[in-house]
């Protein structure tokens, strides 16, 4: 298996950042939030409404009755939000600067051989269960985020393999994505976009290579 991580050169990257400078257990309380909210491996997606269904009895209404996001009118369901308005994070789980930063000292696990994970937290629909939705229509609509859901790059996508909710309570809880590290991802790529459909939204995020450097070496 071809793994990403390569020890490469910094190729610009800003070896200043606390965590080019610091070992994990110097790192603060702030800095870590830092890393895993705002930072290279963390970013805010652009998003669109993409016209879809979003019905408040379907398997987004909670999120849209807690988001405010849609209302009934003489047309269906039309949003009472902008994109811009929607508060999100798309963070790349499997990197080990996240899993450091998630980690604050405690033991370092590695729960995502294999794979490059990435997740979304934040104000957008998750992979909850609908109240109405039988088994078979859960996993069926799980398996239909596959055909939204990829890591754009240079030389073809990598697909979706799996997915599943992602710990935590209120806006830390999300879903997590799963791609097959089969297929490599190297700095020469320049960049890596997140794409996927959550309900009515479509979500992008594209995450610069360089950037992504750690310890001198690309981490994913």
């Amino acid at each position: 298996m071809i793994m990403a991580s390569l020890a490469l050169p910094l190729l610009g990257s800003d070896s200043g950042e606390f965590w080019n400078q610091r070992k994990p257990g110097e790192w603060t309380k702030d800095e870590r939030g830092q890393l895993l909210a705002d930072s290279p491996w963390a970013r805010k997606p652009a998003l669109k409404f993409n016209g879809g269904p979003g019905p408040l009895g379907g398997p987004y209404g909670a999120w849209a009755a807690q988001s405010g996001g849609w209302v009934s009118g003489n047309g269906g369901i039309a949003p009472t939000k902008s994109p811009g308005t929607f508060g999100a994070v798309v963070r790349w789980e499997s990197a080990l600067p996240v899993r450091e930063a998630e980690a604050a000292g405690k033991k370092l696990q590695d729960d995502f051989a294999g794979f490059y994970v990435v997740s979304i937290t934040g104000d957008v629909p998750m992979i909850v269960r609908g109240a109405d939705e039988t088994d078979d229509e859960y996993q069926s609509r799980l398996e239909n985020l596959k055909e939204y859901t990829r890591l754009e790059k240079r030389g073809g996508p990598i697909y979706l393999q799996k997915i599943e909710p992602q710990p935590g309570k209120g806006m830390a809880a999300g879903t997590r994505f799963y791609f097959d590290r089969d297929q490599d991802i190297a700095l020469h790529d320049g960049s890596v976009t997140f794409v996927t459909r959550l309900g009515p939204l479509d979500l992008k995020c594209k995450f610069p290579l360089k950037d992504m450097v750690y310890q001198g070496k690309l981490e994913l």
